[in-house]
């Protein structure tokens, strides 16, 4: 049953992004032979009789319109990004720099040490206290902490750790690849996920088209930040609204609409001020 789930969610990736599938699809997926492929495909038909049409000129089951409204009202489960990474790295095709079609922009690579990473995941996943070595702007020589890690946060760039910290005895983020010097645990973590306030509580990012755009442009940038009725709602760990911010580039306003493109409404800028740093 698991086997036929995982190939079912594949085959819905697969048709919802590209509007079809074949046997070969699934073979390469798979390491199927193409008659187990087939039976697959026959398989989900027989369960999804309505999703899939064949067409003899293609030579692969087509996405219905049935398939079609379905997969729309479902794409946080179906991400475009699970589809890249899919057809990326999943499937079994030979892709390198100059065949695929697919690139992304390369941002400079942290310095991120696994044997510094090793004693903070299991601290994070045993809730253990850790003292590690720290360096920061305002302290540039590594400073012995002991925090009581939680979880890890990427914000687009670079990665974070999400900690208790001894020291200021308050919750805070630490960057990941700052992490040096041997670590020591310290027992277990008293202060936990739970009692962090900040990342408990959830705050709205209300974001809008920008005001200096006409009607027609703002239509145009809504239909890009699938935003409706005006406005876009995102619920945000009020921890992580800063990071948010950033990654929306509206973390800074924008001498010219095109470079700005969303801002935040009024109400919602006031409201979150209290978050920033």
């Amino acid at each position: 049953m698991k086997d036929i789930n995982k190939r079912f969610a594949f085959i819905k990736n697969i048709v919802g992004w590209e509007g079809q599938i074949n046997a070969t699809h699934i073979m390469e997926k798979f390491q199927l032979t193409r008659q187990a492929a087939r039976t697959v495909l026959q398989q989900y038909r027989d369960h999804f009789p309505d999703h899939l049409n064949y067409d003899a000129s293609n030579r692969a089951f087509l996405a219905t319109k049935a398939f079609d409204d379905g997969f729309i009202n479902s794409l946080s489960t179906h991400s475009f990004e699970q589809y890249l990474a899919i057809i990326a790295a999943d499937i079994n095709v030979q892709i390198d720099a100059h065949s695929t079609f697919i690139h992304e922009v390369e941002a400079p690579l942290r310095n991120i040490n696994p044997l510094q990473v090793r004693p903070i995941l299991r601290a994070i996943r045993e809730k253990l206290a850790i003292d590690i070595g720290y360096i920061s702007l305002t302290s540039p020589d590594y400073l012995d902490r002991i925090i009581q890690p939680h979880s890890l946060i990427f914000d687009g760039l670079r990665w974070h750790v999400r900690a208790y910290c001894n020291k200021n005895q308050s919750y805070r983020d630490f960057t990941l690849s700052r992490f040096n010097g041997v670590a020591h645990f310290e027992g277990k973590a008293t202060n936990f996920e739970e009692q962090d306030e900040l990342w408990n509580q959830i705050v709205d990012i209300v974001i809008e088209a920008d005001p200096r755009f006409s009607d027609q442009e703002k239509r145009i940038i809504e239909q890009d930040f699938q935003i409706q009725d005006g406005q876009k709602t995102i619920p945000t760990r009020a921890a992580l609204v800063n990071y948010a911010l950033r990654r929306l580039r509206i973390d800074n306003y924008k001498n010219t609409p095109e470079e700005q493109q969303i801002v935040l409404t009024q109400a919602c800028r006031k409201h979150i001020t209290q978050y920033l740093p």
